[in-house]
């Protein structure tokens, strides 16, 4: 009985022990649990969240889908990368309305190299940093625009508010088009993979449409494109003439004290600055001088009377702008050169005074008809623009 005794309190014993080994593996297992819930919460609670890329913030789908994109440009006429292609753009388009699949077709352009081109596009073309850009997803955008003229008025702390009158409102419509490039490369390039698929491709379309675009800017005719700043040959009607100037009709100032031949004058510069109303001016991050660099060339030489000084101060600074009367020039080869009758200085806030829309999304197609050991893109976008207050900005005319 005596050992029987003693073997149960040994088996007691034992039972203690694994009981309390057990409850700290028990408690360990429980801590990992817990530990593990609460990194599932952390990711849980982060996903989507944007993450630090060059060029900006980029969540992580848009940086999956960047990958996928590229990999299906490398391999665009292989099946299978463009299912895994059309897949992902469908789970991204379910929490980006911008990557959302129009009725065009053709794959979205990854966010981050959308904004590449974007920011090449404002190296390579003045207006996208001067004007007023917005972005849309339909062609039926709208505009109002208050025309300045309404009133205002004193009175004393008792004394009766008459009505004052609103502003007239005068509702400017962009016109829009397709604009689109094509740029193309060898297979054997695209096989290589030292070779740079988004650098070569935001070079190809920023630079085609850099210039595409300013050219509509200035001159645009509204027929599948942006109608421009010149489209309608500007006049000598003043802004508070009566009745007013066509909405998009800008005004032009003449020579001053025109010569023979006709030849840009400082004096003509200053009354084409005076023309413009102060309150336009008081914005200095839309007011420049644009002009061809031809005709930046011609007003380099310009001295001020009576000093003999330069009146064009370059820039101190390297990638900023030169100034003249205060004011930055920019040069562009799509405005017209300084010969007869042409406008060959604009001046004035081009942030009020035109609207550049952006229709959201650029989309990507490759050309069926590519030439053997070459592979062509078909990208495009939908743009938009028209003058937005005429009275904001003026051209200096140089007649024969």
């Amino acid at each position: 009985m005596t050992e029987l005794l003693k073997a149960v309190d040994k088996i007691g014993e034992s039972f203690d022990g694994f009981k309390q080994t057990t409850g700290k593996s028990l408690e360990k297992i429980g801590q990992r649990i817990d530990g593990l819930q609460e990194r599932v919460e952390i990711s849980e609670s982060t996903q989507g969240r944007p993450e630090k890329y060059s060029g900006g913030a980029f969540s992580k789908d848009q940086s999956e889908y960047k990958t996928t994109f590229l990999d299906w440009m490398r391999h665009s006429r292989d099946k299978v990368y463009e299912v895994r292609l059309a897949e992902a753009q469908h789970e991204l388009g379910k929490k980006d309305v911008s990557i959302g699949v129009n009725a065009a077709g053709g794959f979205a352009l990854p966010e981050e190299i959308s904004r590449a081109i974007e920011n090449r596009e404002r190296q390579l073309n003045p207006f996208r940093q001067l004007v007023r850009v917005e972005t849309c997803s339909t062609n039926d955008y709208k505009a109002l625009v208050s025309l300045g003229d309404g009133t205002s008025g004193w009175v004393s702390e008792t004394g009766t508010r008459s009505a004052t009158l609103s502003p007239n409102l005068r509702e400017r419509a962009p016109t829009f088009g397709e604009q689109y490039a094509l740029p193309t490369t060898t297979e054997w390039a695209l096989d290589d993979i030292f070779f740079n698929v988004q650098e070569w491709l935001v070079n190809e379309v920023a630079a085609d449409w850099a210039a595409q675009e300013a050219t509509a800017i200035i001159s645009g005719d509204g027929s599948s494109k942006p109608t421009g700043i010149l489209a309608t040959t500007p006049v000598v009607t003043d802004d508070d003439a009566s009745p007013l100037r066509a909405a998009g009709v800008i005004e032009y100032i003449p020579l001053t004290s025109p010569a023979s031949p006709q030849v840009i004058n400082f004096d003509s510069l200053i009354d084409l600055v005076s023309q413009v109303k102060e309150k336009y001016l008081m914005e200095s991050d839309g007011v420049a001088f644009v002009m061809h660099r031809l005709t930046a060339a011609k007003v380099r030489k310009l001295k001020a009377s009576g000093t003999g000084d330069y009146v064009w101060q370059d820039s101190t600074q390297a990638g900023m702008p030169a100034s003249l009367l205060g004011y930055r020039v920019f040069t562009c080869d799509a405005m017209p050169t300084a010969g007869g009758n042409n406008f060959a200085v604009l001046f004035g806030n081009f942030r009020r005074g035109y609207l550049l829309v952006d229709r959201v999304g650029i989309r990507v197609t490759p050309n069926p008809y590519s030439t053997p050991g070459k592979v062509s893109f078909y990208v495009r976008r939908r743009l938009g623009g028209c003058v937005l207050l005429n009275d904001a900005i003026k051209a200096l005319r140089i007649e024969d």
